[in-house]
């Protein structure tokens, strides 16, 4: 779960403040879903390009008898690279519409299987967007609604746009102001790392490493205490906020 109680940004320019006055990564996620959730958004994904960087989803949704809150799970990098939604918003200044590549773009059988999937899961619909950083560092953001609507008017998609760039450039002068060293994680706890942003268990984990379960939950542990962080979501943004998840995993099983 992600806490926002100290976030509240409801404007361009109270979420600039908010991303300014971030000091981690995981502070600066919170403005952003916070300025996202009055606006009818309940879905946010973020993708970013760089080798080793993790897909997020964060999904703002009740448990049980508990109210809403924005919950987190990684998502499938190899199968994101399927997605047509990607491609276009990629190629695109402006916000695309998941339902307008549906029915409009030329799509492969396994594109419009895709799209039936992503649709038939959220079907309210949603825009996907290319937000940029400096030497190329950009990334692929997904923003679900919470209800069917009418299409935004150009100002409100705009507005969406101007938001997830502000955050994604923030993103990146934190990125540029820690080094890996800041932390004091070492090498293997780093090769975790990396794997567990790609959504691997400890199980798996131990596998591709050829170590027992219990040394991985040990260094996972170490991992937690050194980067300050309770869970494996946070811990993947934070390590990706400090530089230390730019090496690929082409090898995963």
């Amino acid at each position: 779960m992600i806490d926002l109680s100290q976030h509240s940004p409801k404007t361009l320019d109270e979420l600039v403040q908010c991303c300014q006055d971030a000091k981690t990564a995981a502070s600066l996620l919170a403005c952003g879903l916070a300025y996202y959730q009055p606006c009818g958004i309940d879905l946010v994904s973020y993708h970013g390009d760089s080798a080793g960087a993790p897909a997020i989803l964060y999904r703002y949704e009740a448990t049980g008898a508990e109210p809403p809150r924005w919950h987190s799970r990684f998502l499938d990098v190899e199968k994101l690279r399927e997605s047509p939604v990607e491609a276009i918003a990629r190629q695109q200044v402006l916000p695309v519409y998941w339902s307008a590549v549906s029915k409009e773009a030329r799509l492969t059988r396994a594109e419009r299987a895709y799209m039936e999937r992503l649709l038939g899961r959220y079907p309210n619909d949603g825009i996907s967007l290319k937000v940029h950083g400096p030497g190329g560092d950009s990334a692929v953001v997904g923003l679900g609604f919470a209800a069917k609507q009418a299409r935004l008017s150009p100002i409100a998609l705009y507005k969406l746009l101007c938001a997830a760039q502000i955050a994604h450039l923030r993103y990146c002068a934190l990125a540029e102001s820690q080094s890996p060293r800041d932390f004091g994680l070492s090498p293997r706890e780093i090769e975790v790392l990396e794997w567990i942003a790609t959504g691997k268990s400890n199980g798996v984990i131990a596998e591709i490493l050829g170590i027992s379960p219990h040394t991985v939950d040990t260094i996972v542990r170490r991992i937690f205490a050194k980067l300050d962080v309770n869970d494996r979501t946070t811990a993947a943004i934070r390590g990706l906020g400090a530089g230390l998840l730019r090496r690929p995993k082409d090898n995963a099983p």
